[in-house]
Formats: structure tokens, sequence, C-alpha cells
């Protein structure tokens, strides 16, 4: 296949606002490709060359690619600039100015070829490589081709294509239907790499993707938790259970392979180069082969002051690292063994993973086992997470000690406990900015006065609406989101989200935000668990808390299962058709 015959579907794919039509448009791409072509199709449609895990980037910014699209067009880098500034859009510029493509049309695997060869470039001269490597491929691709190529160097392909629907549109490319979606969405929880789901399954069938294994070096979707009321509740619903403090940190991953470490975080970015002190811990460990599963957090053990959530993420930088690292350092509180020394563990029940690891962990100061206490007792449930909330923790996390590890699940074998409720709402939720209204009056310098945001529909894989936001943001933190979503308008609302309100501007699913808000309640303005001509949920007062970039993507926010939970446990009725 062609990368003219991809820019197609491409094109398709960018114009369509139904997220059925998303998975036919997918499934038809998918039902032409060879197993050659599928991987690097897959990476491509999510503007990556790899997995998101592998920390490869093409490595090219809008002034390189300015230069490249100047070299291949042969005009002058002035005359691409002034029509960026007009247009926008550096896919729309490289379209407008694309000329005749020489020679034979490069296959998808060639195009794939040639950018890792440009991510590969380093050192001396490098620049040129890229501006070069990058204006020849551009030469030889024609206008809607170009555009897709530019679109795909700056991470900025709108095609609005989640996890869900890409392994939904395999299934249909081969069975007709999602029916082999819970299949390879296992499969893909233990690998995470979504090009080899497809070529596995093109190569190998359903055999081979339920071959797949858990493999040091490939993360692990995390195990997440369900939320309950009170501690009465959780003590009828898991009867016996193992408590542990709820840490607001960034949740890491640790993968270790004789001297070789990686950590990952709970959206799969490699952040082994900045958790430098987690990654020297790791390494002087006694077992050769491990996976790790925990809650890296700033922490100074002579005060035991745990830092807030902002300040460690503060940690994840580009430069800098060795001086934040010694002024800031991180304890990850391990919670979890996944793998060891070749076996993995995921099936064995927690008390048997969680009684490994003072083995594994030694005496090291820096990667240490999260403290654990059991009861059946809702008093002392209760005593623990009052404890636990007074040292300025979150609350605690409640698992079953009889449970195995199931990646990507989120079950009633964790469950989360922050604090009692009594009719109104004191949990936080994570919810993902989907549109901005303009401000008015003081707002106006902000360039946007209030915010709509969703919810995730994990069973449609799309965002539903649950609130307009307009509180909780200093000035700074107003120009500051206005900033970054500047970077993910849309000139319509993308075809994952559903929604009755029409924003000024639309933007791409992407950036989560922590939000507090009084209650939920029944909300007719907005689609969050709305069916049929029914109320979907709506929040009461909502303020924003934090930002969570650091740590999730927006298929980790808060789920409309999870919102329908916590309506009921506020003591009211379900909205009808729930």
């Amino acid at each position: 296949m062609t990368f003219a015959e991809l820019s197609t579907y491409l094109d398709r794919l960018e114009g369509t606002r139904s997220r059925n039509e998303l998975v036919k448009t997918l499934s038809e791409l998918y039902a032409k490709t060879s197993p050659d072509e599928i991987q690097p199709v897959t990476y491509l449609i999510q503007g990556r060359l790899v997995p998101f895990f592998e920390p490869v980037e093409i490595g090219m910014g809008e002034k390189l690619v300015i230069a490249s699209i100047a070299q291949a067009a042969e005009r002058p880098v002035d005359e691409v600039t002034r029509l960026y500034n007009k247009l926008g859009d550096l896919g729309l510029v490289a379209a407008e100015v694309s000329t005749k493509p020489r020679g034979k049309v490069p296959s998808i695997t060639d195009v794939h070829a040639r950018l890792m060869a440009i991510a590969a470039a380093a050192g001396a001269g490098s620049v040129e490589k890229k501006r070069t490597g990058f204006a020849s491929l551009l030469h030889d691709l024609d206008a809607a081709s170009a555009k897709h190529l530019v679109r795909m160097a700056l991470g900025r392909l709108r095609l609005g294509i989640g996890d869900a629907t890409v392994l939904e549109a395999l299934s249909f490319a081969k069975k007709g239907d999602r029916s082999l979606r819970p299949t390879l969405e296992a499969a893909y929880n233990r690998t995470s790499d979504l090009g080899l789901i497809a070529h596995t399954f093109w190569t190998e069938g359903e055999k081979g993707i339920a071959a797949l294994k858990v493999t040091v070096g490939r993360p692990i979707r995390p195990q997440l938790a369900e939320r309950l009321p009170n501690p009465e509740a959780v003590i009828k619903k898991l009867g016996n259970v193992a408590v542990q403090p709820k840490y607001d940190g960034i949740r890491v991953q640790i993968h270790k392979n004789g001297a070789n470490v990686r950590i990952f975080s709970r959206n799969l970015e490699d952040f082994s180069l900045m958790f430098v002190e987690l990654v020297a811990a790791a390494r002087k460990l006694a077992d050769r082969t491990l996976i790790l599963d925990g809650e890296a957090i700033g922490y100074n053990a002579e005060s035991e002051e745990y830092l807030m959530f902002q300040q460690t993420a503060s940690r994840r930088r580009q430069h800098g690292i060795e001086e934040a690292a010694a002024s800031l350092p991180l304890v990850a509180f391990v919670f979890d063994v996944l793998y060891r020394n070749g076996k993995d563990l995921t099936a064995m029940p927690y008390s048997d993973r969680y009684a490994m690891l003072k083995d594994v962990l030694g005496d090291s100061k820096v990667l240490t086992p999260a403290p654990l206490t059991t009861t059946d007792s809702a008093e002392e449930l209760t005593r623990t997470l009052l404890d636990n909330i007074s040292k300025g923790l979150e609350g605690v996390v409640v698992k079953r000690m009889d449970s195995p590890y199931q990646a990507g699940a989120r079950n009633f074998n964790w469950v989360k406990l922050k604090r009692t409720t009594s009719g109104q709402l004191n949990d936080t939720v994570d919810l993902v900015l989907l549109g901005y209204y303009f401000g008015k009056g003081k707002r106006t310098e902000f360039g946007l006065g209030a915010l709509l945001a969703g919810v995730y529909d994990a069973e449609h894989d799309r965002f539903d609406t649950i609130t307009k936001i307009g509180t909780g943001l200093s000035d700074a933190g107003w120009r500051e989101i206005h900033a970054r979503a500047d970077k993910l308008q849309v000139k319509e609302k993308p075809a994952r989200v559903r929604s009755l309100l029409t924003p000024d501007v639309w933007l791409k699913p992407e950036v989560v935000v922590e939000v507090l808000a009084d209650e939920i309640t029944p909300g007719t303005n907005h689609t969050a668990g709305k069916v049929g001509d029914a109320p979907g949920y709506a929040l009461r007062f909502p303020r924003i808390v934090s930002f969570r970039g650091a740590d999730k993507r927006p298929e980790d926010a808060t789920t409309v299962k999870e919102i329908v939970e916590m309506f009921k446990q506020q003591g009211k009725r379900p909205v009808a058709g729930q």
C-alpha cells in the first residue's frame, strides 16, 4: 500500500463525525493492509513511529518543519512562514505549496523507515540531516500526503482515534463484528503495544494473541480501583481487606532486566531519564528481572512529610534533571511485584505477591514497601483512613488479599476510599477538557471564560460532557490553560465527543484536570450517562484542583460508570434509564 492510499483514509477519518464511522473506515483500511504494513500503519495513525512507551520521536519542531517545506517546494522560508501565519496549520501549508511528486510513489513501509532514520539522526550535523531528509520525503509526496506527514512529524494528527477504536476496527476487519475486542484488549493490557497486537493478529490469529505474555520492558496496563462511599460499605462488600495509603504522586511501573532499568508512567511514558534515583535504586536490587508497581512521590523521611502532587510532577522535565533530583528527591512506595526472575506473578493472590516485597526490595531507602494492614472492622478502617488523611495523604486503597493483578481492569478487587460522604461529593474526579467559551469582563484578558469538560465512556470509547467549569484557577492558571488549549483547537466537534452543548472552541480531548464539586445531579444539558430521552449527569459547583497531565491520558479520566456509582453513593436514585 502506498502512503498516498493511506492518506485518502486519513482524509476520511479526519472528516468523520461519528465514532461508528471511524471504526468502519479504519476497519476498511486494515482489511487492505498486509502483515508487513499493519504494524507501521497502526503506529502512524496514532501519530507515532513506535509504541507510546518507546522514547522515539521524529524530533522536528515548527521551525525545522518550515525549513523542510521551503526546501522541498523551493520557496523562501519567509514565504512559508507568512503562509503559516495565515493558515495556522503547517499541514495545510505543505499541501498548498506541494509540487508534483518525483519518481515512484513511496510505500507506507518506505515512509515509516525514512521517518525512523530522521528520528535516529543525532550529534553533529543532525539538524541538517533531519531537514534534508524530511524535505526529500515531502518532495516525493502528493499534497494530501504532505499534509498528513507534516502533522505526524509535529504530533498534530487530529483523527480522534482511541485505543479501543483501533481494537474494535481490527475485530471488524477480520470477523465483521466487534466480538474479538475483549480478546484483543486483554492482550493489549498485557503488552501496551497496539502495533504488536495488530501484527500478531494478522500473522498468528487468535491463538497468537492469546500467547502474548507479560514481558519485562513492555509496560502492563495498570490495575485500577473502584469507589465505595465509606468504610462500612467497603467491609460489607469485601470482608477482610488489606489497607494501604493512597499517595498523591505519580504511578510508576519499574522494569529491571539486569542493569537495564526503565520507569514507565501510568500513561505509558518512559520516565527513566527523569527519575534517575529510582533507576539507580532498582539496579541495586538482587533479582535479575523484575516488574514492580508503585507510586513515586516527594517525601522527607525525617519529618515524614509528603509533597503535593504538583511539586512531585515538577520532576517531569527534560533539563536540569540531576539538580532537580538533588533538590527534590523521590521515593517510590512499592505495593506490588508483578514479575520476578522470568515468572509472571499476576495470577497469584495479592497476599503472596506482597509477601515477596521485603525480600525483593531489601534495605533500599528509595524503593520501599507501601505499608499494609489488614482488617475486617469498619471502625478500624475508619481510623486508618483518618490517620492517613491527617498525614497529608489522599486516603487509602483497600484490596482483596486473594485477588490477582488484572491489567487494565477497574473492579472491586481494589477500592479507593478518601472520605465518608454525606450527601455531597467530597471526592475529586478527573475530567477531560473538550472545549471552551470566550470570556467576558476580566476573563477577556485570559482568552477564555469557562471550560466544557467530560468523562470517559469506556464501553463506547467516547467522551461525554458533564459540566462547565468557571472557577478554581488563579489568573496565571487561566492563562496557562488557555495556552495549552490553543494547541488543541479543532474546527468541529471531535468524533469521539458526545455533547448537547456547543462551545465557542472545540478541543482535541487531551488535557486532564482534577475537579472538586459539591455533588452529582441529574443534568438535562449533559450527555454523561444519558440514555434515550432520560437526563444524564452533571456536577454542581465544580472547581479545578490541579492538572493531571503528568500521569493520565484522557482515557484514564473518571468514567461514566464511576459517575453512576458515585451518584448512587450519594443516596440518590439513579437517573431513569440507568
